[in-house]
């Protein structure tokens, strides 16, 4: 006999993960179905979050709304699953010039200041870090542990008996008039959130996903120097204090080669904008890469497929996935159980023909 569940959820990464967490606290039955191999994107995620777009200092998207939703829900999960991995920091922006420094205290008393102090300290690590033009730091940040968010949430599904270690067959997927079978199990809906091997997705390929590689590095410093562990250092990179004297730098933007294999190119972009921040020598102890499900017009994808209405996709987050996810699973299950509308700028409905 085919056992039954109100959800199907297609992939394990951070928009799998939160989706199926915030459907669970809704009392909701959820089968997930994931081959870990598939795509590490989510796992080697330094899991940065950021209310400010550095380019031209402004507030990200909706990070006011965003925010205290995302606090709320990962400080939830840290007492559900018993572990620490949401860290609130402070991420010191150096200085490349004093134009940089001008237009940052301009910055200041508009909308963004609210994220941005108005401080500028010229004396930061004045001996290992180059920064003859000051910083000042960005409030609300921080990070998500992803490689340990994920690794407890899945021992938590599998414990659950919640958890199915494959990759998704689409040929054996099956929908009736108002629930979908796979193998043995029936569902009312399957949510894929399969990150960048949507394009696969014989149901979801048509959205407009335009990917991007990155790579970061994970390095340790051949010195006693360290870095606060609430502090991330950003200038070109960003450097993420990973504790035991080991910090994680990021990352680069490829368009083109979008395997998940690291590159010496991506290795030695790091390694060149690195060194014009730290003066001492490092090791680099690891290099990993991954592909970011980035839209065309940088907004997520969400909703239901406009002829298979079981189906629906949770996708398209982007560089932002640890902000946005939680926002959004909240307002896709209001959407799925209680009918309330979708964002209009994240409803797939947009790109319907």
């Amino acid at each position: 006999m085919n056992k039954h569940y109100q959800y199907i959820i297609s992939g394990q990464g951070i928009a799998g993960t939160v989706l199926a967490l915030t459907l669970i606290k809704k009392g909701k039955s959820v089968l997930i179905i994931d081959e870990p191999t598939l795509s590490q994107a989510s796992r080697i995620s330094a899991g940065l979050y950021n209310p400010i777009v550095f380019k031209r200092l402004v507030k990200s998207w909706m990070a006011d709304e965003l925010i205290p939703i995302m606090d709320t829900f990962y400080n939830d999960c840290e007492k559900l699953l018993n572990e620490k991995f949401y860290f609130k920091k402070e991420i010191v922006k150096l200085f490349s010039d004093e134009t940089e420094k001008e237009f940052w205290l301009k910055k200041t008393k508009e909308e963004a200041g609210k994220y941005l102090s108005a401080i500028i300290d010229t004396n930061f690590f004045t001996d290992t870090i180059t920064n003859p033009f000051g910083a000042a730091k960005v409030m609300q940040a921080g990070n998500l542990d992803t490689a340990l968010f994920l690794k407890i949430a899945r021992c938590y599904f599998k414990n659950k008996g919640m958890l199915l270690e494959e990759a998704l067959d689409y040929n054996v997927l099956e929908q009736g008039e108002k629930k979908i079978s796979y193998k043995n199990y029936t569902a009312d809906k399957i949510i894929f959130c399969e990150g960048f091997k949507a394009i696969h997705n014989p149901f979801f390929n048509w959205l407009p996903f335009k990917l991007t590689k990155g790579e970061l590095i994970t390095i340790k410093f051949k010195s006693d120097f360290s870095i606060p562990t609430k502090m991330v250092i950003n200038k070109g990179v960003f450097i993420l204090p990973l504790g035991n004297g080991t910090y994680k730098v990021g990352a680069t933007y490829e368009w083109k080669d979008l395997t998940e294999l690291p590159t010496e190119n991506g290795k030695n972009q790091l390694i060149d904008k690195l060194k014009k921040i730290i003066n001492i020598p490092f090791e680099v102890i690891l290099h990993e890469a991954g592909v970011r499900p980035t839209v065309n017009d940088r907004r997520p994808l969400i909703g239901i497929h406009p002829e298979h209405t079981s189906f629906g996709i949770f996708n398209g987050m982007g560089t932002k996935g640890v902000m946005i996810s939680p926002y959004f699973a909240q307002q896709f299950v209001d959407f799925l159980e209680e009918d309330l509308p979708l964002h209009q700028e994240v409803n797939i409905a947009r790109f319907n023909k």
